[in-house]
């Protein structure tokens, strides 16, 4: 906290975001420097230690057993999921087969040809009343024996071989019921020649099997009752056709997700090159490193700005102690170049163009003029170089040729300069950002305001 001996009023320093962001800028050497430093560091340590690991006898074992048991699991389920696949494909193709082939499968619900005829079965039986003894009753033996007759294999590929239709197909079409010694034969198709042609083979069947049934099971006649034929709709036939086309769409469904999941099978890979994984590694904490490295000097660079008592820019000077700043040039030991140089314009600081001071001396000089009594002695001091100071002592007195100027020095080391502040009217400070502090040039302030002179301003080098 400073106070103004000429208006009392107190000043509260402030941070600026801005010039904090600059002072890390600024600082990009070695915060690059860092970064690359501990990335090395940390990225060889991390590299080395899992080189290390990898390469002793237990590890390298370890990894090669995972991976054989990985590539054993890999290669059932690649040989699990191709067994599923060719049991589906043998499923699609006797699906497919069976609804081009099947007649069953291609009749019109709308349109069903259907012949049936009913059979009485004889066998004599009677029951004797009184009797406690009866004749055993053959029918229902004979039923089954006649429907047995009409379903075997081998009479029904002689129907398969009449009608052109295949067994499987066939057995399909025909329907054999027995109740109360009838026999009930139904027979379906998609027209009516060919429903009558199985009904006449099936009718065969029964006059044939009649001849060996009664040498074998016993005397018994068989007449048909009745017989019809004609078209009729079965909506229900409507119903089986679409869960087999169903069925069909289901299988060719669970083909294509079986044959993506073995296709996005991904085989183990075998256990990384020593090198190439300590590579890997390597890189990742060579990152982490580098941000850690730049983290620190950022940090670092932060505190000492916030921490440090140095003039940063002119600006400040003006902002701090309520004094003009006469002037701000480019300071000789900072010749700002390529990257240094964007920033120091984009911070908007005194650069050298190439064509010299004398501008900004002139206006340096036309503000002095302005302010300052031109009969009194003008004193050039502060805490900059004494380069700096005798230059800029010479440049006004160059300016100001009706003026005396006084060529001083640093006021808090030297007492003659208090002396020749003493024989002036007025003071000009001359500053160097990154070399003066504000502390010093408060009391620089100070003993000119005990020897009651006047500040013209503050020279800053930048």
């Amino acid at each position: 906290m400073y106070q103004t001996t000429e208006t009392g009023s107190a000043y509260e320093q402030e941070i600026d975001l801005k010039d904090l962001m600059f002072a890390v800028l600024y600082r990009w050497r070695p915060i690059i420097l860092a970064a690359v430093a501990l990335a090395l560091l940390l990225g060889g340590w991390r590299a080395f230690s899992v080189y290390r690991n990898q390469s002793t006898g237990d590890a390298a074992q370890k990894a090669y057993e995972e991976y054989e048991r990985a590539v054993q699991v890999y290669e059932q389920s690649q040989e699990s999921l191709q067994r599923e696949l060719d049991s589906l494909m043998e499923r699609i193709t006797e699906q497919q087969e069976y609804l081009e082939k099947s007649v069953l499968m291609n009749i019109s619900p709308y349109n069903i040809w259907e012949a049936e005829n009913l059979l009485f079965l004889d066998s004599g039986y009677r029951i004797m009343p009184g009797m406690t003894y009866q004749d055993p009753d053959y029918t229902d033996t004979l039923l089954r024996a006649y429907r047995a007759a009409l379903t075997n294999m081998s009479f029904m590929s002689g129907v398969a071989e009449q009608t052109g239709i295949g067994e499987r197909y066939l057995m399909e079409l025909v329907t054999l019921t027995t109740e109360n010694r009838l026999l009930s034969i139904r027979v379906r198709s998609g027209d009516k020649e060919t429903t009558e042609s199985i009904m006449n083979e099936l009718m065969k069947g029964v006059r044939e099997a009649q001849k060996e049934l009664r040498s074998s099971i016993g005397e018994h006649t068989i007449s048909e009752v009745s017989g019809s034929c004609g078209t009729l709709i079965d909506l229900a036939l409507l119903d089986t056709q679409k869960a087999q086309n169903d069925q069909l769409v289901t299988l060719n469904d669970r083909l294509t997700a079986k044959q993506d999941e073995l296709d996005n099978m991904e085989e183990p890979k075998a256990p990384a090159a020593s090198v190439i994984g300590a590579i890997k590694s390597g890189i990742k904490y060579a990152v982490l490193g580098g941000v850690l490295g730049a983290f620190v000097v950022v940090f670092l660079v932060c505190v000492v700005f916030l921490m440090s008592d140095k003039l940063y820019l002119g600006k400040g000077l003006k902002e701090r102690f309520r004094i003009p700043v006469l002037g701000a040039l480019p300071a000789a030991d900072r010749r700002r170049k390529g990257v240094d140089g964007l920033l120091a314009r984009m911070e908007g600081r005194a650069m050298d163009d190439g064509t010299g001071s004398e501008g900004a001396y002139d206006l340096i000089a036309a503000g002095i003029g302005g302010s300052v009594d031109a009969s009194s002695a003008l004193l050039v001091a502060g805490t900059a170089p004494a380069e700096e100071v005798e230059e800029t002592a010479r440049q006004l007195s160059s300016k100001l040729p009706d003026r005396q100027v006084v060529t001083g020095g640093n006021l808090l080391k030297n007492a003659d300069m208090l002396r020749k502040l003493q024989e002036c009217g007025a003071v000009v400070f001359v500053e160097h950002c990154g070399h003066s502090t504000y502390g010093n040039v408060e009391l620089e302030l100070e003993r000119a305001a005990g020897l009651k002179k006047q500040v013209a301003g503050f020279v800053v080098f930048e």
